[in-house]
């Protein structure tokens, strides 16, 4: 990764398996070496925390990577909104990687003067956020007409019948549990029109 790259890495554990996703948007570590320090990461005993190791990077590496590829979609302008900085930067980049525009906002009143700037074609929306929720967001920019073709996602850490009721009511199109795949923003941003 070159000075200016952003690298990041999440971690998804289900029943049966944990998901790692790994996001490198600078020159680029080669791909073997960073399967190899994935391997060397997930060899270790779940009570050591930390540890170092070295791994040699060959100038010849990078040129003999392939390009970072994904199956083409319309590319949107998106408005990421978030109160954690943290996950949202990680789903504003991985929607980057996958060819769209982004616009990232950390509370609701920044979210709707992004919306109102921007004109985003899908907006992804923290509910639980301090001041304006998501909820209240949603509402402020469906009674505007100039949003009435925007598609809005929840993205919330909260499951269940009741929680999709809520945000079906409140007018999201989809109800996404964080933390949320690459697979699944592409499959749920296919449905929306560009």
């Amino acid at each position: 990764m070159t000075q200016g790259g952003q690298f990041s890495l999440s971690i998804r554990v289900d029943e049966r398996d944990a998901v790692v996703t790994i996001i490198d948007d600078g020159a680029a570590i080669p791909n073997e070496v960073l399967s190899r320090a994935v391997e060397l990461a997930l060899s270790r005993r779940f009570i050591e925390r930390a540890y170092t190791t070295r791994l040699a990077l060959h100038r010849e590496d990078r040129s003999s990577m392939p390009p970072l590829t994904y199956r083409s979609s319309t590319r949107r302008r998106i408005l990421v909104v978030d109160d954690s900085v943290d996950a949202a930067e990680s789903l504003g980049l991985l929607l980057v990687q996958i060819g769209h525009d982004v616009q990232i906002a950390h509370d609701g009143h920044a979210a709707l003067e992004a919306a109102r700037m921007n004109r985003p074609h899908v907006v992804l929306l923290d509910i639980g956020m301090p001041g304006v929720d998501g909820y209240h967001v949603v509402e402020r920019l469906r009674a505007d007409p100039t949003f009435a073709r925007v598609s809005f996602v929840a993205v919330t850490g909260h499951d269940g019948d009741e929680a999709r009721r809520r945000t079906r009511e409140a007018g999201f199109a989809e109800h996404l549990v964080k933390p949320v795949t690459v697979e699944t923003l592409r499959n749920v941003l296919e449905r929306f029109p560009g």
